[in-house]
């Protein structure tokens, strides 16, 4: 396995239940937070935060290590210029500049996700594994909704389709969006 996907799977492990789901959550896991406030979150929606933050790791210790390289260099650009100083210095800009289009293409995703609520209830797969399998249910839609004095009508239909699917959308995206809103500000370039 290559090391630096090791420790997205450990925190993987660490954070997301036991596959079996009859087992209790340790004493040392409750206390590294693998029980509460991660857990109000649907599966996909822990992946997610635990892959988006070793995005962020990454990104940030790139930039701590360009930082670091950058800074010397331009203090001896300018103590003497040279060929060998420029090239360095040129290099170290070129990586700055493929870090912060990484960075930009990141955000630019996450705005174009927190923009659009139905990309967002697409992303709740555990609530459409439990919709598929069990076909009866409502998708959280008023019980006024559901009965109507003419259920052919295709007004209906559409109506209580759409109403039922916005509902559901509505209260869907607000988990996803807080957690998308959290990364999305931390990211910075």
């Amino acid at each position: 396995m290559d090391d630096d996907i090791v420790p997205i799977v450990e925190e993987l492990r660490r954070r997301l239940p036991k596959s079996t789901g009859d087992e209790e959550p340790s004493a040392q896991d409750r206390e590294a937070g693998g029980e509460g406030e991660d857990n109000e979150f649907p599966f996909e929606f822990r992946a997610l935060e635990v892959a988006l933050e070793a995005i962020c790791s990454f990104l940030d210790a790139r930039t701590i290590e360009l930082e670091t390289a950058a800074y010397p260099a331009l203090d001896e650009l300018t103590s003497q210029i040279s060929s060998r100083n420029l090239d360095r210095v040129r290099k170290l800009k070129s990586a700055m500049t493929r870090l912060t289009n990484r960075v930009q293409k990141i955000r630019d995703e996450l705005e174009n996700l927190l923009d659009d609520d139905d990309d967002m209830a697409d992303l709740y797969l555990s609530k459409k594994l439990a919709n598929l399998s069990s076909p009866a249910s409502s998708f959280g839609a008023p019980n006024w909704l559901l009965s109507s004095p003419n259920p052919d009508s295709k007004i209906h239909r559409s109506s209580k389709a759409s109403t039922a699917t916005s509902v559901q959308v509505e209260n869907d995206v607000e988990d996803l969006e807080m957690l998308l809103e959290v990364i999305y500000t931390s990211i910075q370039y």
